[in-house]
């Protein structure tokens, strides 16, 4: 075994980590393969409920086996994942992955492009083809007198010092890490866990509501494209600019809640603003200011503003997301897992795998721009994550049609629901139900559920922190705070929401604001102006 495996972590598509649930066994050959690649075993062990062992013994008992560097193996009595030796002269070529059956629903029809491929695989009668280049096969599944085995045209590789396992879908080893995924999903998957659903949403940075428009959004024509190609927009509202709303777009948005809704951006929007060096005081005062201006907005428009903060230049220091968690903002909606560096720490091995991370205390939610790839979206629905796609409004300075090009490559990828950001933040769960209980693994401080027929117990998970823990129990609403781990009753059929409480919890209305300074205001009268005038010059 290549360490000790943590049971505190939810792995995408794969049951619960509960302290007595017993792992699969992999064996992997030959035996050397396993420490030449333990930080990558390591982090499938952390992953997933499995538990690789070394093995050069035809007769090990196991669940699985791996087997790297041998694309023609013996039939095995037990399923086999195969992966092609490494070849420096190989060929580099973009994968599809073909409509089979044996490919998950969401990666049919993607191209992985800029792989490195071994030497061509033989084709046998009976082999289903799961992926192919122009010289063949990339991936096939073979039935050989045993049990199913997958082979893969591909090296298995070591992850460096410096990388997680998330880092893989992003480069030229993701049509390896895809094969690995289905393959231990497939050992260890019991049918009683069930992943988040898959939401998604537009976010557009910097619109208000003090006309019926921003710039080039005009607020109406986007909620028929959206009734016309099936989506929803947030706008990521400033707090600053939470004052004199026109009339004609409250309506809007109060008539159309499932195309449009809002968002918290900071605060005054300031260069930086969630990532300059702050106390504890100064943070704490910097949020709650951005709530009680949105919650003055609420007062006078009869609105909601969905308690998720996302952060302008899509950054956001240790100090600021640990005071988000404590004021109650459900989420940070940020580009990293940890918002406050482009890439975590080296020994964050499961850093933006799961569909949702907790930095000090605050849950983030990833997000993404609107151009991205096809393979991108597919592959982060692959790891049961929330489709968040941000712009801002000159993205649709040519018209609206780059909307309706990403709302197709969102909706390929199967049953997703759009919806607001509130909505997203609030279904980011996972579950698993064994008998009358359902165990939650939230990846938000705030769940709402409908508890199934025959379920008349809850209970909640710890969420996986790193460093000082700073979440300290859970709740349904209206009740007491209980630890993580203890049952609730529930009545089956009925609407609960839990909370995750922290460590530490203070009311939006406690903090002094911040000392008003012209400065902010100015700057921000300024580029309203510049993005109002925009469509005009």
């Amino acid at each position: 075994m290549t360490g000790a495996a943590r049971k505190d972590h939810l792995a995408p598509g794969v049951p619960l980590m509960m302290d007595n649930r017993p792992r699969s066994t992999v064996a992997v050959r030959p035996a050397k393969a396993l420490s030449d690649h333990a930080r990558l075993f390591t982090a499938l062990e952390l992953a997933f409920a499995v538990r690789f062992v070394a093995s050069d013994e035809a007769d090990t008992v196991a669940d699985g086996l791996l087997r790297v560097g041998d694309v023609a193996p013996a039939p095995s009595p037990v399923p086999s994942l195969a992966f092609a030796g490494e070849s420096a002269a190989a060929p580099v070529q973009d994968v599809r992955l073909l409509d089979d059956p044996a490919v998950d629903p969401r990666l049919r029809g993607l191209v992985l492009p800029q792989h490195r491929l071994a030497a061509p695989l033989e084709v046998r009668e009976g082999d289903a083809i799961l992926a192919a280049v122009p010289s063949g096969p990339a991936w096939l599944r073979r039935r050989d007198g045993g049990a199913s085995c997958d082979v893969v045209r591909v090296p298995l590789t070591e992850l460096a010092p410096d990388e997680g396992l998330r880092r893989w879908l992003l480069e030229d080893r993701a049509l390896a890490l895809v094969a690995l995924v289905q393959f231990l999903r497939s050992l260890t998957s019991d049918g009683s866990a069930a992943p988040p659903a898959l939401r998604a949403a537009f976010v557009f940075d910097d619109p208000n509501l003090r006309r019926p428009g921003y710039g080039y959004i005009g607020y109406r024509d986007l909620v028929a494209h959206a009734d016309l190609h099936g989506y929803h927009a947030a706008m990521a509202m400033i707090p600053l600019d939470a004052r004199w709303p026109h009339p004609a777009a409250v309506e809007l948005f109060r008539r159309r809640p499932d195309r449009l809704s809002l968002v918290v951006h900071g605060n005054n929007h300031e260069r930086r603003e969630l990532m300059q060096e702050r106390d504890r005081e100064q943070s704490l005062a910097l949020g709650a200011q951005a709530l009680r201006r949105i919650g003055r907005f609420e007062a006078e428009t009869g609105l909601s503003v969905d308690r998720i903060m996302i952060p302008p230049h899509g950054m956001c220091s240790p100090g600021v997301a640990q005071a988000l968690g404590a004021l109650g903002f459900d989420a940070l909606c940020a580009i990293h897992p940890r918002p406050w560096t482009e890439r975590p720490p080296g020994d964050l091995l499961l850093a933006g795998w799961a569909p949702g991370d907790f930095a000090e205390g605050c849950a983030v939610i990833p997000r993404f721009p609107l151009t991205c790839s096809a393979a991108e979206i597919g592959l982060r629905a692959f790891l049961d994550q929330p489709l968040v796609l941000y712009g801002h409004h000159e993205d649709v300075a040519d018209g609206l049609e780059s909307l309706a090009d990403a709302a197709a490559r969102v909706n390929r990828v199967g049953d997703v629901t759009w919806c607001s950001l509130g909505d997203v933040a609030a279904g980011n769960y996972g579950s698993q139900l064994d008998g009358e209980r359902l165990t939650l693994q939230p990846f938000t401080r705030r769940a709402r559920l409908e508890v199934p027929a025959g379920v008349s117990e809850l209970s909640v998970l710890a969420p996986a922190e790193d460093g000082e823990p700073q979440l300290a129990g859970w709740s349904v609403e209206g009740r007491e705070r209980v630890a993580f781990g203890a049952t609730v009753p529930v009545e089956p059929g009925s609407a609960v929401v839990v909370h995750v409480h922290g460590t530490t919890e203070v009311s939006p209305m406690a903090p002094q604001s911040p000392p008003w300074r012209p400065w902010p205001v100015l700057r921000r009268a300024a580029t309203e102006i510049r993005d109002r005038l925009a469509p005009l010059t």
